[in-house]
Parts: C-alpha cells; sequence; structure tokens
C-alpha cells in the first residue's frame, strides 16, 4: 500500500503541465500536500523551457494542449537525453485505450484519469520514487 504521508517523496520537484488553471491549482494543492515542490506550465513548449531553467523530479502533464500536446511534451522529453530519466505522467480526461497505449508508446510512466485521488496519486508516485511496481 502507498504511502499517502508523503514521506517517501517528501521535497522532490514536480512540473504540472495543463493548459487549465483551475486543474493546475487543484494538482498543485494536491502535490503540495503530499510534500512535493510544484512549478506550473500551461502546454509542453512552456514546460520545456522550464526545465531547462530549473530540473524537476517528475511531470504531469494533460494531453490536449495548445502548442504542443502532451504527446509531444512526452516524446520530446524521452527523446532527449537531457531529460529521458525524468518520469512522465499522464493525467487526462481520455480514459480510452487508444490515448493510453499511445502515451506508454510514446515513453509515459504511467496514466491516470482526471480528477485524481490522493490514493491513485500516492501509488503513482510510490512506484515511480520507490521503484515499487
Amino acid at each position: 500500500m502507498a504511502k499517502i504521508d508523503g514521506k517517501v517523496w517528501q521535497g522532490k520537484s514536480v512540473l504540472v503541465v495543463d493548459d487549465y488553471q483551475a486543474v493546475r491549482k487543484t494538482i498543485k494543492e494536491l502535490f503540495a500536500s503530499m510534500g512535493l515542490k510544484v512549478t506550473e506550465a500551461v502546454n509542453g513548449a512552456e514546460a520545456l523551457n522550464l526545465l531547462g531553467q530549473s530540473p524537476q523530479d517528475l511531470v504531469i502533464t494533460d494531453l490536449v494542449m495548445a502548442e504542443m500536446d502532451g504527446f509531444e511534451l512526452t516524446e520530446a522529453l524521452k527523446n532527449n537525453p537531457k531529460y529521458r530519466a525524468i518520469p512522465v505522467v499522464i493525467l487526462s480526461t481520455h480514459a480510452d485505450y487508444k490515448y493510453i497505449f499511445r502515451a506508454l508508446r510514446l515513453g509515459a510512466d504511467d496514466y491516470l484519469i482526471k480528477p485524481p485521488t490522493a490514493e491513485m496519486v500516492s501509488t503513482v508516485l510510490q512506484r515511480i520514487f520507490n521503484h515499487e511496481w
């Protein structure tokens, strides 16, 4: 069972990428309550720019965004040796297997359906930061 108290990932940094401010705010509050340091981006292009300035331990991204979507961001991260090791978790309303399969094929480390619960997020964080599969 995952630890919801955040001790496993306390102090880790996460980049939340979503074009809706309300969604970013909700996710930021959830992650901050778990002890994570949160940075926000409105699309994949901004996320890449921020990653170039400030390394992150995890990227959580929506799929459908203007300028650079989550598929493009995942592919860009996983094809760049500088960013390849950063875990990428997709957080989307799209529950269709075609979206999930495509994201995982591009290198996403996990896929969550919106809205995420604290238990869902903590399970993913446990897997990513403790390598518990």
